[in-house]
């Protein structure tokens, strides 16, 4: 890893970090939060397909550039159906009173568009609000009464014990997540050591080199450490702990497509035209659009009509 690659440099959104996480590790994102449905009617032979597109074009506008990570997945299954999954990650870090409605109109419109297919709905929250866990939305009206509930995981309820699932590499992203929630592990020593620690832990439980390289990379950035002297022992470290791995490397078409979209958003942040520049950039060093939606806060219709990809 590059000295040159730290926090000042660049900075990579949570919502985006959770999307590549998502999937990346689909399968091993539901063998965590669902084991048994997932056991009982999983294809792993198949892989899944991320609907992007069709989720932003059933949700509002609003609702496009809000903060957050939130996926449409198709799941193949055992038994030769298809099943639409839509997780939602809540990554804004703060209370959205909107949340459980916003839920429910998304899963509506799911419902008129996909239906007879079936739907499921999961909210994973990495808030600091240990009191924050909507679960459902309530109508009531006269004679009308309505209740949507969707599954809920929250992060900051779990200890580091409940949250290591042995041979499931997600493990590692939620013990980094849990790891950012503490105001202790927040500072940049003890950030330096439970992220050796915890890359250490990583390189040594033998997953593939790609995987690790990713979940490597959201443990990096998911939370940044200020102090540059303290971030190059931390590349120090991950050179030492990597040093007989091939392929160890943050994969450079992600990697130097932040580094440059970091360094045109410094030559005039928030100007329209600085951010057309960032988007063709992204696009030509091979970013999915999607993942450009999440970095520049763009629809993801406004880019392909940039890019020309219909």
């Amino acid at each position: 890893m590059d000295n040159e690659i730290t926090d000042e440099s660049i900075d990579i959104s949570k919502d985006l970090l959770w999307k590549v996480m998502i999937e990346e590790l689909s399968f091993e994102f539901m063998d965590y939060f669902l084991p048994e449905w997932a056991e009982n009617n999983v294809d792993r032979n198949k892989p899944c397909e991320f609907l992007d597109t069709e989720l932003a074009n059933i949700q509002d506008k609003i609702v496009l550039g809000l903060k957050r990570a939130d996926k449409l997945i198709k799941v193949f299954l055992k038994d030769g159906t298809e099943k639409f999954i839509y997780f939602h990650v809540e990554v804004q870090g703060y209370k959205d009173d909107n949340f459980s409605e916003r839920m429910f109109i998304t899963f509506y419109r799911l419902y008129e568009k996909y239906s007879p297919q079936k739907i499921m709905a999961f909210a994973l929250y990495s808030d600091e609000n240990k009191n924050y866990k909507p679960s459902e939305f309530v109508y009531e009206y006269e004679t009308v009464e309505l209740v949507y509930r969707f599954a809920t995981f929250k992060i900051l309820h779990k200890s580091l014990d409940e949250l290591y699932v042995k041979d499931n590499i997600f493990s590692f992203v939620m013990l980094a997540v849990r790891r950012a929630l503490d105001r202790k592990s927040q500072k940049d020593t003890a950030q330096l050591k439970w992220k050796t620690d915890l890359i250490k832990d990583l390189v040594e439980a033998g997953y593939s080199d790609k995987k690790i390289d990713h979940v490597l990379y959201f443990i990096y950035y998911y939370i940044g450490i200020k102090d540059n002297t303290i971030t190059q022992k931390l590349d120090s470290n991950i050179a030492t702990i990597t040093k007989q791995q091939k392929n160890m490397s943050i994969p450079e078409i992600v990697r130097n497509a932040y580094i440059e979209a970091a360094e045109i958003k410094g030559e005039a942040r928030g100007e329209a035209k600085t951010k057309d520049k960032m988007i063709l950039r992204c696009f030509s060093k091979g970013m999915k659009i999607s993942e450009i939606s999440d970095l520049v806060d763009m629809p993801t219709e406004y880019i392909k009509e940039l890019v020309g990809k219909k």
